[in-house]
């Protein structure tokens, strides 16, 4: 039953919202009647201070007859719903509001509270009264002062049912508003927990969709809650699977295509020597093109396993010191007659003097190496390459830039990444299967290096890593 969100999430909030619910209700209950309870109290109190105030100073003072007095209570018992009594300073009743053979005129009374109303104080009560009411009744008892001196007390007794009814009347209507209320949210809830967990479904259904491959397969949300930017991340994160796959594909093609060439020719040099279609006296140049296309596929086979390794934080950096001017001037030497077949203009900015760095020379040199033969790569007919070396603090800034074919934005974000390669328009016709800028920026890494690139399509790209100087010669 509860194994789903959309049950787990209207079960607790159905049980909270009941709780909350019987929770007001009692509440409610004890406030609205101690409300009109109170208030009960309080014009029983206000009416027994007018009636010992105007009333019965003017019954002492022999301002008004027996029957004028009488008739005032009367009156004041019918108009505040409550049996009025007058007490004489005996405590005997010598005023019952209620007349006939109910009448309690004549009772003497002797309990504390009738004790302490003579003694000056007010007295409220809930209950029969010591037994003198029928039914539960709200009693309160006045002192009648006159001159400070008290001359009686006056007892007011007003039924509880009634109050009760009343109360009971304002609760009904309260509870019929939180009713409704409580009714409207539980349906609001089901709603959105439907919706919520539409939504969920909708995600896991993308998700396990993804997980299968379908890198097409979007979550359709247009809220901008905290659900839509989930949904949005996830709708991200396909994208850039997509995308990742789409380099894997690109790179399964490139490497079969570049293990399959150099194998086609090893293969079909092997079979007409061993067949005899190629003469004993030229086999010699075919066999250098054999070697040569063996060491393709064995430096091709040692940069997979290179960045394997680095990724895993499996090779080890050998530190050591030496000049990164060398180092430059040395690989560079490589590029020599690539750089005569393309024309291409080569620019040195850096000093004569030496800068001592804090690194892997090996794994450096193949840094740059890489970087070079990328500028080189994508260079047109006189193009150019400038390379400069900038020190900051106690870093050294390398720069590699050409004024090749650029980088657009699209390709500038992945460009680090394994397997890819700029779009197809600039790896036409070149070799290459995306793995040199990968191992830039892990050889980097390992450093604890940084490595940038800014591009321009058609107007170039600029490759800037940093390298640590040696303290020693770091002035």
């Amino acid at each position: 039953m509860f194994k789903s969100f959309f049950n787990k999430f209207f079960f607790i909030y159905a049980v909270l919202t009941l709780i909350i619910f019987i929770s007001l209700t009692t509440i409610l209950t004890n406030i609205i009647e101690a409300f009109f309870i109170d208030n009960k109290y309080k014009t029983m109190i206000e009416v027994g201070d007018t009636i010992s105030r105007e009333y019965t100073s003017a019954y002492y003072g022999n301002n008004m007859s027996r029957i004028n007095f009488d008739y005032q209570i009367s009156a004041l018992s019918t108009h505040i719903n409550s049996r009025i009594w007058i007490l004489s300073s005996e405590g005997i009743i010598y005023i019952d509001s209620e007349k006939g053979v109910n009448s309690l005129e004549g009772l003497k009374l002797n309990n504390p509270s009738i004790k302490n109303a003579l003694s000056g104080e007010k007295v409220t009560l809930k209950g029969d009264f010591y037994g003198l009411s029928s039914t539960p009744v709200l009693s309160v008892i006045v002192p009648i002062k006159i001159n400070d001196i008290t001359k009686g007390i006056i007892i007011m007794h007003s039924p509880y049912p009634a109050i009760k009814k009343t109360a009971n009347y304002f609760f009904n209507i309260t509870i019929i508003c939180l009713f409704f209320s409580l009714a409207f949210s539980i349906i609001l809830t089901y709603i959105f927990s439907k919706r919520i967990t539409k939504t969920f479904n909708q995600m896991n259904s993308t998700a396990k969709s993804i997980a299968n491959g379908n890198f097409e397969s979007r979550v359709m949300i247009s809220s901008n809650d905290e659900i839509g930017e989930l949904a949005s991340n996830l709708n991200f994160m396909a994208a850039e699977l997509g995308k990742l796959e789409e380099m894997r594909k690109s790179f399964i093609a490139n490497i079969s295509h570049d293990f399959r060439s150099p194998l086609t020719s090893i293969k079909g040099f092997v079979q007409a020597i061993l067949d005899g279609t190629i003469p004993h006296e030229t086999q010699d140049k075919y066999l250098q093109i054999v070697l040569d296309e063996s060491d393709r596929l064995t430096n091709l086979t040692n940069d997979i396993l290179l960045l394997t390794k680095l990724e895993n934080n499996g090779v080890e950096v050998n530190y050591g010191e030496f000049d990164i001017h060398y180092l430059i001037r040395e690989v560079l030497i490589n590029f020599e007659q690539k750089i005569k077949e393309k024309n291409i203009n080569i620019t040195l900015l850096i000093d004569k003097k030496e800068i001592i760095v804090h690194a892997d020379k090996d794994k450096i040199q193949r840094v740059i190496y890489n970087l070079i033969d990328n500028a080189v790569k994508f260079c047109n007919q006189k193009d150019r390459i400038t390379i400069e070396t900038t020190k900051y603090k106690d870093k050294v800034n390398i720069s590699i830039k050409d004024t090749g074919a650029g980088i657009s934005q699209e390709d500038l974000k992945y460009i680090f990444n394994r397997f890819h390669k700029a779009d197809i328009s600039r790896g036409e016709h070149k070799k290459g299967t995306g793995l040199g800028l990968s191992i830039v920026k892990e050889i980097l890494n390992a450093h604890g290096e940084t490595i940038n690139v800014t591009s321009k399509l058609h107007k170039g790209t600029e490759f800037v890593f940093t390298l640590t100087i040696l303290k020693l010669n770091n002035k």
